[in-house]
């Protein structure tokens, strides 16, 4: 019996494991693309709420840019910390975000303003946790040359629109549990797989003025927790091209420096929404594999039993070990893959995934458990539903 529950466990593993081809299996990196020589006018706009730690590393990222920005904006969301001082200090405009209205989130007034106030041709929406290499403005301008499919852009297609994944940056071992979140969170998009049809990362956003005020700029998403899905499926409706990246080498963010419940919150906050915005085949291949995962964790815990109280019986123990290697070794391999390209994540997280994909279960869980009692997660001094 315990032998073949092994074995079934193991075999929808296997089946369960070509999944992630199919929506990680065509990762793209910014600092691959070729260097440019054009220079666009790009006001960087940053919605920033008692950001006053996080302001200065990008600040200085962006002034020391090889292109530099034509403008930096850095919308004051009522925070009650330095935020204002820091970014005046570090040559930033500062914009005094205006009172909530209803029915509006903190998040996409607070860009609407900047965007308000920006006298670029483009816009770049960053996190304020997030920083550039020297080079990132660069080639974040080459990326606009690219067409919808990562070639270069025909005649007409010049303005494409491009967000980034920035590269998780880790400093403590909680920071590590992260690594499942952003592994989904990058194959939620839809840009990385088989038939990529991109939405938009919310960290990193580059959009010319026109595109922007075509679709309505940020007022159309004004009640949106994940408003990069929403805004991304306005874009899509009108057909303007769409390209997302990894920005390992190039864009950077460490999320959660406050400690072990800052990402809890932050991650419970994604799962609210994100099932119902993410896009319906990459959410369809993205739980299959997340389940084959599971389910080897599962066969796992069979062959530990087997080991510890079936010495005596006539269980094949080493072949049954040999087939958990088998596949303990291929889900390494692709955890290895994306977790080093998403985020500076450990060799040991890759190899100890179980722990990481446990963690991510739990959180999951909790979050499905919270909506169910109707409870809101705060963030930010918000409550977010």
């Amino acid at each position: 019996m315990i032998s073949f529950a092994f074995i079934l466990f193991l075999a929808i593993s296997l089946l369960c494991w070509p999944a992630y081809w199919i929506v990680l299996g065509k990762l793209r990196f910014l600092h691959h693309l070729p260097s440019t020589k054009n220079h666009l006018r790009i006001s960087v706009i940053i919605p920033a709420r008692n950001e006053a730690h996080n302001l200065p590393r990008l600040l200085e990222s962006l002034n020391e840019q090889t292109h530099p920005p034509h403008e930096v904006l850095v919308v004051d969301d009522d925070s009650t910390d330095a935020t204002a001082d820091v970014a005046r200090t570090h040559h930033a405009r500062v914009i005094q975000s205006k009172t909530l209205p209803e029915g509006w989130l903190g998040k996409p007034w607070a860009c609407t303003q900047g965007a308000e106030a920006a006298q670029g041709e483009w816009y770049l929406f960053l996190d304020a946790d997030t920083w550039l290499e020297p080079h990132a403005l660069r080639q974040l301008q080459a990326a606009t040359e690219q067409g919808q499919h990562g070639k270069y852009a025909k005649h007409g297609e010049q303005d494409t629109v491009i967000s980034v994944s920035p590269y998780h940056a880790i400093q403590k071992p909680y920071e590590e549990l992260s690594a499942f979140f952003n592994t989904l969170m990058v194959a939620g998009v839809n840009a990385f797989g088989a038939k990529p049809d991109p939405s938009l990362f919310g960290q990193c956003l580059l959009i010319s003025c026109a595109h922007y005020q075509q679709v309505g700029g940020h007022n159309s998403v004004k009640h949106e927790v994940l408003e990069n899905f929403q805004l991304s499926q306005t874009l899509r409706e009108q057909n303007i091209p769409r390209q997302c990246y990894l920005g390992k080498g190039t864009i950077s963010m460490r999320m959660f420096p406050e400690g072990y419940s800052q990402l809890c919150k932050s991650w419970q906050k994604g799962f609210h929404l994100g099932a119902k915005k993410t896009n319906k085949s990459a959410l369809l291949f993205s739980s299959l594999w997340i389940s084959g995962a599971m389910f080897f964790c599962v066969a796992t815990i069979i062959l530990l039993v087997a080991i510890v109280f079936q010495k005596s019986s006539s269980l094949p123990i080493p072949q049954l070990t040999a087939c958990w290697l088998v596949l303990y070794t291929l889900y390494t391999i692709q955890c290895f893959s994306v977790f080093r390209s998403t985020g500076a994540f450990s060799y040991l997280n890759a190899l100890l995934f179980p722990i990481s994909l446990l963690f991510y279960q739990v959180i999951f869980f909790h979050s499905i458990l919270q909506k169910k009692r109707n409870k809101s997660t705060d963030w930010k001094g918000r409550s977010v539903h």
